[in-house]
């Protein structure tokens, strides 16, 4: 499966993904181009892996206008689905809306179940022991000796 035309045949397909630096991050745009534009711009032999400088030179992202690009394969019809009977692979097959809604769920009361917290859940937490302990140096309750003569003076005046 090197050739455009090959790729076609058993619907599998490209995705281009920019690795230009813009500013102080990664741009990381990807692109999905058509497999039949491709066989029409290139041909149905060309095979991408033997020229794959003078095919990445071929295209500019379109959010940054860096021609870093890398290719990367999809197998079967989806980006990172694969069709039953073509094999394995590591990559997960697509799920309706619904069915991540569902598995999202079940996930977060199996984490219940166990005790674990969310990441929510420890920060909130956290932000609240944070507050309560700026509340209790506030309040003096921590304090031991005798109370600060400077305490009550108004701020930006010596005396």
């Amino acid at each position: 499966m090197s050739t455009l035309g090959e790729m076609k045949e058993h619907g599998h397909g490209i995705i281009l993904y920019c690795e230009n630096i813009v500013g102080l991050r990664w741009c990381l745009h990807s692109q999905t181009p058509n497999i039949d534009q491709l066989i029409q711009y290139f041909g149905v032999d060309y095979e991408i892996s033997a020229h794959r400088a003078e095919f990445l030179a071929r295209f500019v992202c379109e959010a940054c206008g860096g021609r870093l690009a890398t290719v990367r394969l999809t197998l079967g019809r989806g980006v990172l689905g694969v069709d039953k009977g073509q094999g394995h692979s590591s990559a997960a097959a697509y799920v309706s809306i619904e069915e991540a809604t569902r598995r999202h769920h079940a996930f977060e009361a199996e984490q219940k179940r166990l005790g674990i917290k969310s990441n929510a859940e420890m920060n909130a937490e956290s932000n609240a022991r944070r507050k309560a302990q700026k509340r209790a140096e506030k309040a003096g309750t921590d304090f031991i000796g005798p109370p600060n003569p400077w305490a009550h003076r108004k701020r930006g005046r010596w005396l």
